[in-house]
């Protein structure tokens, strides 16, 4: 069993958010309290971690807030990329994301282990999404979702 720090769940995935979307892409975010927004998406970016808790994050992106993520960390029209480079950016996003909820939840000092992140098509895709919190951000005018589970026991 591990300590984790008395920092809250909301607390790290936003300082998560915000801190990799500043660094990697140039890109301010803040966490949408209280708002129903709607967007739409095709695709779901997600990673299970499994040590030093277990849980997982989705990260759930309109089309246009994934093209100036995209655009902004390689400097170049997203047109002119191949999907793959394109998947590879927006996967690391999220592998960044998990690294450092992980850190900020639990402590610098546990290692963590953490599956391949992955494309998902459909939200129906996460296993136990009833289990997962929903948080609503906002990336300079464009909303994007986090469903997040971090499991109580380990």
């Amino acid at each position: 069993m591990i300590a984790l720090e008395s920092k809250s769940l909301k607390h790290s995935l936003d300082t998560s958010i915000e801190e990799t979307f500043a660094d990697m892409a140039f890109m301010d975010v803040t966490r949408l309290e209280g708002a129903k927004v709607g967007f739409q998406h095709n695709q779901i970016m997600h990673i299970s971690f499994l040590e030093p808790i277990r849980g997982d994050i989705a990260l759930v992106l309109p089309s246009e807030c994934k093209r100036s993520l995209v655009e902004n960390i390689y400097g170049d029209d997203w047109r002119a990329l191949h999907d793959d480079r394109i998947d590879d950016c927006l996967l690391e996003i999220l592998n960044v994301v998990a690294g450092r909820f992980l850190t900020d939840y639990c402590g610098s000092n546990q290692t963590h282990i953490m599956s391949l992140p992955s494309m998902l098509f459909d939200e129906k895709e996460i296993a136990n999404l009833d289990g997962h919190s929903e948080f609503l951000f906002d990336a300079e005018g464009m909303p994007f979702k986090v469903n997040i589970n971090v499991e109580t026991s380990i």
